[in-house]
Formats: C-alpha cells, sequence, structure tokens
C-alpha cells in the first residue's frame, strides 16, 4: 500500500460522501455530477488495485493476511459501482444517500487494508 495514495483516496471519498449527502438534503436525484464521482472514485480505487498486484507479484506480503487483504482489495472495487447504480434505482431524494453510504464505507474499507497492509 502506498500511504499518500491512500490517504488522498480516504479524503477524496469522504469529500464525495459530503457531496452526496448535501444532494440528499437538497432533495435531489442520483445524476450526471454523482456518478462522475463515483467514477472518479473507481478510477482511483483502479490505481491502487493495480498498484497491489504489482507489489505483491514484486513479493511484498501484507503483514495482517493475504486472504484478509485480498477480499478488502476486492470488496472495494465492488462497493462504489453497487452502490451507484442502487442510487440511480432509487427516483427518490435517498438515492444520493445510498451513494453516500458507499462512499463512507469504501473510506473504511481503505483504512482497513492499510491496516492489514501494515499489521
Amino acid at each position: 500500500m502506498v500511504d499518500a495514495l491512500a490517504t488522498a483516496l480516504i479524503v477524496g471519498v469522504l469529500v464525495l460522501a459530503g457531496l452526496s449527502l448535501v444532494l440528499t438534503a437538497l432533495n435531489r436525484r442520483v445524476g450526471r455530477t454523482l456518478l462522475a464521482a463515483a467514477a472518479v472514485g473507481e478510477a482511483g480505487l483502479l490505481v491502487q488495485v493495480v498498484w497491489a498486484i504489482v507489489r505483491l507479484a514484486g513479493g511484498a506480503r501484507p503483514a495482517g493476511g493475504m486472504v484478509i487483504f485480498i477480499g478488502y482489495l476486492a470488496g472495494s472495487l465492488l462497493i462504489l459501482p453497487v452502490a451507484a447504480a442502487w442510487g440511480l434505482a432509487e427516483r427518490t431524494r435517498w438515492g444520493p444517500a445510498v451513494v453516500a453510504a458507499g462512499f463512507l464505507v469504501t473510506a473504511v474499507l481503505i483504512v482497513r487494508m492499510q491496516q492489514v497492509w501494515n499489521g
């Protein structure tokens, strides 16, 4: 794990969670802006996954266990697309709240990946 990348991702998804909650408070539906924000978050996660695969292929190993780390890594890639699709399907004000929950879960997964990697 690269701490600077993980920190940037955590801050980014927390800011995007805040944006989602503002849209919820304004009674807005999930739109292009929020979907684009989720896509940017997913792109950052893809960079992290590629970096982790390169590190693992180079012989580095997570101190807290390989299976747990791979589970968090795979889970982090699934959360945002599922939350975005669910939020888009929810045609009420709660759609952005679902996306906000996805961003918050993603932040927690990144923190857990850091903890597992560093032991």
